[in-house]
């Protein structure tokens, strides 16, 4: 009977815990995108190896978590930045696959996986496809070739808007402090 009312208390916790879960901030809802930007160093040893400065990219750009232990992203933002930089090439989604292949061969058989990181790369703005073609989105005034440009477009253009909204936010507060 007393370990029947240890399932039964654990269960109620269980229960009201799940419960109390589900309340969110109702503001949430409102989230459009989110950005995370990193500072990490950028040491000797990381600018040896091109594989490394790759992983170091996708950490710094938000990406990818701290701890992830999936590669497909990483293979994925190396094999367009050689498709795109070195090759000049706008990949259709075969040609990523095969030039994936070429860093791991499981990649032939992971079509449904790399479509779901080039339309994740898509929706945060930095990759862009036309007529089934991918390239990396060009920032104004840049050579396509300008990765980096690109990027910080993107990730400024991000934080602009944000930060406009912010203190929009900031100056209705202080109309309502009656300031």
């Amino acid at each position: 009977m007393k370990a029947l009312n240890k399932v039964c208390a654990k269960t109620v916790l269980e229960i009201v815990f799940a419960g109390c879960l589900k309340l969110s901030i109702p503001e949430a809802e409102l989230i459009l995108s989110e950005i995370t930007l990193r500072d990490l160093q950028l040491t000797r040893e990381v600018k040896l190896a091109k594989k490394s400065l790759v992983r170091w990219l996708a950490l710094a750009c938000g990406l990818i978590s701290p701890k992830e232990s999936r590669k497909t992203l990483i293979d994925l933002l190396e094999a367009m930045l050689e498709l795109q930089v070195r090759d000049g090439v706008d990949p259709e989604v075969p040609e990523v696959m095969e030039k994936m292949a070429g860093i791991d061969a499981k990649y032939r058989e992971k079509e449904k996986a790399i479509r779901y990181h080039l339309l994740q790369l898509q929706n945060a703005g930095l990759l862009e496809r036309n007529k089934g073609k991918y390239h990396f989105a060009v920032a104004p005034f840049a050579e396509k070739k300008d990765v980096a440009a690109s990027f910080e477009h993107v990730y400024k253009r991000k934080t602009e808007v944000s930060l406009a909204k912010i203190r929009e936010a900031f100056k209705q507060l202080e109309h309502l402090h009656g300031r």
